[in-house]
């Protein structure tokens, strides 16, 4: 992708469009004669938002005559209050007279005083410090008193208490001796995105929680979606893979549809993907959760809505810069103690493979055994024990004792992180601009994977006129992915768990690549063809992506109240992945050069280019206004329209003339072309109304008539109402004793509906497919096209209904300090789309999809939040605690499943479930399990068992399975509920009690924050290619096997293992590890120390910069789980992700751990 070429077109755009306003800032003009003082800052107020802070000992009755007009107040100051004793300090937008004392220094004095609330009463451990330093400060006693030394008397005073304004005061002023605080406002005018506008805090009716990006930000993380997860107890995020380039899958509130549906996700009002946005830029994000707080949304916002918003300007005399930069290092976050001696890799393998096969897998004879144990302790290569030696005939024979994973994978890997913003503005016109630039290399070693982001934003507001606005936002990303091997770089990692034993080297001495081992009994290349493949090192992958979002906005103050909005976005989304696939030379023989291709390596190059299109309209109105101070009454009114179109092109082909050059100019062989176009248009009419009456009723109504081109004309349109009633009871006359110790509660209840479009672009269309290819030709030179026609359709589908219930409970207490958020709620889908009747085999297609099934969601959420601020050592110390919590469970009410077979979704099925068999140990004697056996049928779970070449019978270790019904057969019976045979419900697969908290302090210029994450409760069970966790018991000549693999092995010597006896393939099909068992159920629960960040900031350079941090942060430190009982190389949370090459393997890109330094300037 010419990605460069484009970002400096940008770059140069968005720098004409920022610059410019930047210069915007206000001018002060005075013009005085012979005026006060007094007269000319009353007139630098009145044209700025700086304010004067003094006390009655500045003369300011002295008059002065000046002409002067300039952007910069030092200027201007600097000529007013010349020769006029009197010095000045701007601090932000205060500037603090005082007596200019020349030739002195600033004496310093005790400053003692007392501090109370506006009832007189005492504020206890309410801090006072000198501003701009730290260091000196003290908190009140248990009177309310302080006394603070050695204060210099041209300073000012930092007063602060949780639950109040702060307030600031010359160190001189005497207002100090009896300082009066007022309650904050702040909790009660905090303002949430909601859908098209805003809503205080306080007075929301639907579940919506609201995520600051100082919270956000106080992670450094390289995703919005790394940023995102665990920050709410109802978001279920898990990132796909470890891969850099890897995405996410997320949830509100659990699974929404047996069809799947994923949140609507928008970034300033554009539809986007967390991927695309720079988590430095959010400012908030409001997670709307029911149908209330979504339905203004409409088709899109079945499965919740995640608002992201974005930093933007603010007032400001001059620009504020700020740089963040972070240098640092990922590392696995699991164990890669793999066995790396040849010698005891090889018995292993040949224990596992030779009881099935009745042979030994790897053909070392005890000769060749003998001298493996020589070289067991050679690390690195003897001269005088090679690891490689050439037989009689020239076949070349290994006995190394080769570290494959550190061949293959880099275990420390760098990232570094470039962040610069730059904002300001005055009156009339605001601005924001910001880039970011991330470089992270990958886990692969011999060509490393590098991925790398650039991502720029600006966004700039405008007062055109006193009764008009607008606002432009322009957003660009570009990814960039580049690594070697096949163009899946999962099935790459998948491949390379197989036949790379540690007696084999990467390279013969003659330096050709060793692909396939004369001492390997199968004729298989290492890695499945990978492992030479990465060797030769000369394909080569790219996957690119860019996204550019335009959005205009124009705000028009009809009259008093009422404002229209107007907006347009364009998002164009592209992406470009080229592979060059190449065959390569390996040698097994001396002085012989054999060419390698294979069903995945072959001589081709390709491309496949995608690129959509969505233009989004929205036209809506705004009315609010406040009638005899008592009834507030907003009104919102809208219409949107969204247009999309994605079209993919792939070109295939094959016969390169050059290995180095990625392009099609190189190809002469046939071409392939595919492609396909995918459109689709929504369009609704939208309206909400809000109540409240003198903020102690809330009530909330909006509905929206949605229509999608995805269904049919007579099926198209679909109106979904809801409403939401809140009542503050806090605000009632009889809660007034408790004020001051319980000052908020709210009750909250609210119903909604949504209809579920999240399907296919052409659901109710018959399809004819042109670019099918027979395999055979009419004429003996080209194979001949035909079409083919897609399954039968449902003619009146239309939408899935999604209906939220919910309650909740918002309360504050001790000042708000504690705040406790809790939420219930019920959701029910209604006519999920689902195969309909079954149709004769000898029909020849699929069955076609109906209206006809239902699921219920129940669940809760709870959050609660503690900060305040005591006295340490002198000097205010401040810290919070929150922590969330919450559960769901989902459950089938309606499927057209009567016999309720267990292969399919039936009516009472708790989603998630897994159904398997009941085991009771492992036979303790040979005896025992051939008594067993005698009565027992189990070819079922045990058949591998049978089949085996050597000890074919139940043997002492084998795993005994439970006869539950008493019919001497293990069986799962006729596979429904009513008749599962020996199978129960043993566990579930989806997350329960997804938990969160957070520690945040900050002292003397420190601050720490620490980010805890987890779930509760969740079961796996491996599947048969879990390579990691069955070790050899799937495949026996496995690559890679812990360290530790076989202490959990069982054996004669072992009889309390946790793993049976040692039979390769028993994971496989019939064999009594490759059926889900309770034995063998995985508790993958986990805690996680998300982050740990210590900071500090530097107390120097104030007068050229606003601030230096310094900090050391971690990512995904450490993680706590009882998987870590029987395997220390799976990840928890990469069991039940769907992107790695095998879902529910817990094989794949490994998630990394990281250690970061950092710095974060503002100037």
């Amino acid at each position: 992708m010419n990605w460069k070429k484009n970002f400096m077109m940008l770059f140069c755009l968005l720098t004409l469009i920022a610059f410019p306003s930047m210069a915007q800032n206000k001018i002060i003009q005075l013009d005085l004669n012979n005026a006060t003082l007094t007269e000319a800052i009353r007139s630098i107020e009145s044209q700025s938002d700086y304010r004067f802070v003094y006390d009655n000992t500045v003369p300011l009755s002295k008059r002065v005559t000046l002409q002067i007009k300039d952007r910069k107040i030092s200027n201007i100051l600097a000529k007013l209050f010349d020769n006029n004793a009197i010095s000045y300090e701007i601090a932000e937008n205060q500037i603090i007279l005082k007596v200019a004392r020349p030739g002195k220094q600033s004496t310093k004095s005790t400053i003692k005083g007392k501090i109370v609330d506006a009832s007189g009463e005492s504020v206890i451990g309410a801090t006072v410090v000198v501003k701009g330093d730290a260091t000196k400060g003290t908190v009140t006693d248990f009177e309310g008193n302080f006394s603070l030394n050695d204060v210099p008397e041209n300073s000012v005073l930092s007063i602060s208490y949780v639950g109040y304004q702060s307030m600031e005061f010359a160190a001189t002023s005497p207002q100090l001796a009896h300082v009066v605080l007022k309650e904050d406002s702040q909790f009660l005018e905090e303002l949430v995105v909601v859908g098209y506008g805003t809503q205080k805090k306080i007075n929301l009716t639907g579940a919506v929680s609201s995520i600051s990006g100082k919270e956000l930000n106080e992670r450094p993380v390289v995703s919005a979606a790394a940023a995102l997860q665990g920050a709410d107890p109802s978001i279920n995020l898990t990132l796909n893979t470890g891969s850099p380039a890897a995405g996410y899958s997320m949830n509100i509130r659990g699974v929404m549809s047996v069809n799947g549906g994923s949140p609507l996700i928008l970034v300033d009002g554009v539809e986007s993907s967390l991927s695309q946005v720079n988590p430095n830029d959010i400012d908030n994000i409001s997670v709307l959760k029911d149908a209330s707080s979504s339905a203004i949304y409409g088709a899109k916002a079945s499965s919740g809505v995640v608002l992201i918003t974005t930093k933007k300007g603010s007032k400001s005399d001059k620009a504020k810069i700020t740089y963040s930069g972070r240098y640092g290092i990922s590392q696995n976050t699991t164990s890669t103690d793999f066995i790396r001696t040849g010698y005891d890799h090889v018995n292993i393998v040949n224990q596992f493979y030779k009881v099935y096969q009745g042979r030994n897998m790897l053909n070392y004879s005890e000769d060749d055994l003998q001298e493996l144990l020589a070289r067991k302790g050679d690390l690195t290569e003897d001269p005088s024990r090679p690891w490689t030696k050439v037989a009689e005939n020239g076949n070349y024979m290994y006995y190394g004792n080769t570290d494959w994973y550190n061949h293959f994978y880099n275990t420390s890997r760098p990232q570094h992180e470039h962040n610069v913003s730059i904002t300001g503005g005055d009156e009339k016109i605001n601005y924001y601009a910001s880039g970011r630039y991330l470089n992270q290399d990958g886990i692969f070693k011999i060509y490393p994977d590098k991925y790398e982001n650039l991502s720029f934003r600006v966004k700039v507001g405008a007062q055109l006129r006193p009764w008009l606005r607008y606002a432009i936002n322009t957003n660009y990303n570009t990814n960039e992915y580049d690594y070697a091997g096949f163009r899946n770089e999962h099935q790459t990692i998948h491949s390379l768990q197989s036949n790379i034993i540690s007696s084999f080297v990467p390279y013969n001495p003659d330096g050709t690549i060793m692909q396939y081992s004369n001492q390997l009994t199968a004729n298989s290349p290492i890695g499945a063809g990978h492992g030479g493949y990465l060797a030769a090192n000369t394909a080569r992958n790219n996957r690119g992506t860019e996204q550019l979002t335009l959005a205009n906005q124009f705000d028009i103050d009809l009259f008093e109240g009422l404002v229209l909005t107007a907006s347009h976005s364009f998002r164009n989304y592209r992406n470009m992945n080229t592979h060059r696939n190449l065959p390569f030379q390996y040698s097994r023989k001396q002085g012989t050069l054999l060419n390698f291709t294979s069903g995945t390596i072959y001589n081709e190059y390709r491309e496949l280019h995608y690129n959509s299109k969505l233009n989004s309209i929205n036209v809506f109105a705004t009315y609010n206004k406040l009638f005899n101070d008592v009834h507030n009454f907003t009104a919102v009114a809208g219409t949107q329209y969204d247009d999309f179109r994605g079209v993919e092109n792939e070109l295939i082909q094959r016969d390169l003339l050059n290995d180095n050059i990625s392009s099609f100019s190189v190809a002469t062989g046939e071409a392939q072309i595919l492609q396909s176009i995918g459109t689709y248009a929504t369009m609704g009419y939208f309206g909400r109304v809000n109540y409240d009456y003198k903020g102690k009723y809330l009530l909330e109504a909006s509905g929206r008539y949605d229509g999608s081109s995805r269904f049919s004309p007579d099926n198209r349109w679909g109106f979904f109402p809801s409403a939401s009633f809140g009542w503050r009871i806090s605000e009632e006359d009889f809660w007034a004793p408790l004020r001051g110790y319980w000052e908020d509660a709210k009750l909250r209840f609210s119903y909604g509906s949504l209809g579920n479009q999240q399907v296919s672009n052409y659901s109710y269309f018959d399809q004819i497919s042109t670019d099918k290819t027979m395999s055979y030709t009419f004429d003996g030179k080209v194979k001949s096209n035909y079409a083919s026609v897609s399954d039968p359709i449902t003619s009146d589908l239309t939408w899935e209904t999604v209906s939220t219930y919910n309650v909740g409970l918002d309360l504050g207490f001790l000042r708000n300090r504690l705040n406790v958020v809790a939420d219930y709620f019920i959701r029910e889908t209604r006519d999920m789309l689902i195969p309909s009747i079954t149709l004769p085999s000898v029909f020849g297609a699929k069955t076609p999809k109906e209206n006809a099934a239902d699921l219920r969601t129940n669940g809760w959420e709870l959050s609660v939040s503690w900060r305040d601020e005591v006295s340490l050592a002198g000097k205010p110390f401040g810290y919070n605690v929150s922590a969330t919590l919450g559960d769901y469970t989902t459950e089938i009410t309606k499927f057209n499943n009567p016999d309720k077979i267990l292969s399919d979704y039936y009516v009472g099925q708790r989603m998630g479930e897994i159904w398997g068999y009941q085991v009771d140990g492992l036979f303790k004697t040979d005896e025992e399990a051939a008594a067993y056996q005698a009565k027992i049928n189990d070819n079922a779970v045990n058949n591998r068992v049978y089949g085996s070449k050597i000890d074919n019978k139940l043997l002492a270790g084998d795993v005994k399975f439970a006869d539950l019904n008493n019919d001497n057969i293990i069986s799962e019976g006729s596979g429904t509920v009513d008749n599962p045979g020996d199978k129960k419900i043993i566990g579930n697969s989806l997350p329960r009690y997804s938990y969160s908290f957070r520690l945040g302090a900050n002292w003397n210029n420190f601050d720490f924050s620490a980010f805890f994450q987890g779930v509760a409760k969740q079961d796996w069970f491996p599947t048969t290619y879990a390579y990691d966790f069955w070790g050899p018991y799937s495949f026996p000549s496995l690559s890679f096997i812990h360290e530790d693999f076989m202490s959990n092995v069982w054996s004669p010597e072992n009889p309390d293992a946790y793993f049976p006896r040692a039979r390769g393939y028993a994971s496989y099909s019939a064999g009594a590890l490759g059926v889900p068992t309770d034995r063998y159920l995985q508790d993958v629960s986990y805690l996680r120390l998300k982050n740990l960040t210590v900071g500090y900031t530097l107390p120097v350079l104030k007068n050229r910069f606003e601030q230096i941090k310094l900090y050391v942060t971690g990512e995904n430190l450490f993680y706590l789980s009882n998987l870590k009982k029987y395997t220390k190389t799976v990840d928890p949370e990469l069991t039940n992700t769907r992107s790695t090459y095998n879902d529910g393997s817990g094989v794949g890109y490994t998630y990394s751990k990281s250690y970061s330094i950092g710095v974060n300037i503002t100037f």
